[in-house]
């Protein structure tokens, strides 16, 4: 609901007192929703990304997402798209990512939304409902899509933040993937031991939020909990940080993929981690090197390691 214009570049060093003069290197779609599609397009399978655009910056995204040949619906809002920034100063190789609120949307322009996802014939096995709300548009929106999904006995995979998250979550969803300050933000804490975590964990699904809860945690991989009594925990190899942009995304792709092919929640939970560790290694917010993904993979290793 939040799309942005992602555009990328580099320079020497950063300065806060004259011109910074940068290289651009890539302007790619971006948000939540469209990586993911994107993503999932490249693996093999059949993807629909659906947002709402406007001014320039959303007719350029249109066009950047019709050249990747990435299939999507796109209403029109009255407001300009966002632009996102990504800039990493060589001399220090830091990126710093600045990011916008986004567009204020009409009623009549989110409920348009809400409209051609309820309207997608056939029906979906999967609905990923992914990245932050703009102003104007109520925070129990996914919780709205999250309900008729259910109705239509479509999987919801979740991965967004406050103040949308806690809607959807009452709602009930098949997946959830929140990160360390989206669990704090539902009153939990990932500081402490193993078992805290768990409890933590094992307390939201136990109230129906999710069938399936995955809290990621950085360099120490993620750890899952479902209703069927799986307790998992995997951890990713050393990585170099490249582009932490879309690693999130990646990790939703992978574990959607995944579970679409008809592998194990298991697998496809490993998948996820080393997608997020595979994507953090390249340029850019996708998830570009698969034969990567699989060496990352075969080197991701059950168990807590601190």
């Amino acid at each position: 609901m939040n799309p942005s214009l992602d555009l990328f570049g580099s320079t020497q060093t950063l300065y806060d007192d004259s011109k910074s003069r940068c290289d651009e290197s890539a302007r790619e779609p971006g948000g939540g929703g469209i990586n993911v599609a994107r993503n999932l397009l490249r693996m093999g399978d059949t993807a629909l990304a659906i947002f709402p655009a406007g001014g320039v910056n959303g007719d350029l995204l249109r066009q950047l997402m019709k050249e990747n040949r990435a299939a999507f619906r796109s209403p029109d809002i009255a407001a300009e798209t966002r632009q996102s920034v990504i800039i990493t100063e060589k001399s220090s190789k830091k990126m710093y990512h600045l990011v916008f609120p986004g567009p204020d949307l009409q009623e009549s322009e989110w409920q348009e939304c809400l409209a051609v996802v309820k309207t997608i014939e056939p029906a979906p096995e999967f609905l990923v409902l992914s990245g932050s709300m703009p102003d104007g548009v109520p925070s129990d929106f996914f919780g709205q899509l999250a309900a008729h999904a259910a109705s239509k006995r479509i999987k919801v995979v979740l991965d967004t933040s406050e103040p949308s998250l806690r809607p959807c979550l009452e709602a009930g969803v098949y997946l959830a993937k929140l990160n360390r300050a989206e669990f704090a933000e539902l009153g939990f804490s990932t500081d402490g031991d193993h078992q805290s975590l768990m409890d933590g964990m094992q307390s939201l699904v136990g109230e129906g939020a999710a069938e399936i809860l995955i809290v990621t945690l950085g360099s120490r991989g993620a750890a899952l909990i479902s209703k069927d009594g799986e307790k998992l925990h995997f951890t990713p190899p050393p990585t170099e940080i490249v582009s932490h942009v879309g690693a999130g995304d990646a990790f939703v792709s992978a574990l959607v993929h995944q579970l679409h092919g008809g592998n194990s929640v298991r697998e496809a939970f490993r998948y996820g981690v080393a997608a997020a560790a595979t994507a953090i290694q390249t340029p850019g917010n996708q998830l570009y090197d698969l034969d990567l993904l699989e060496e990352v993979y075969k080197n991701t290793v059950n168990g807590f390691k601190y």
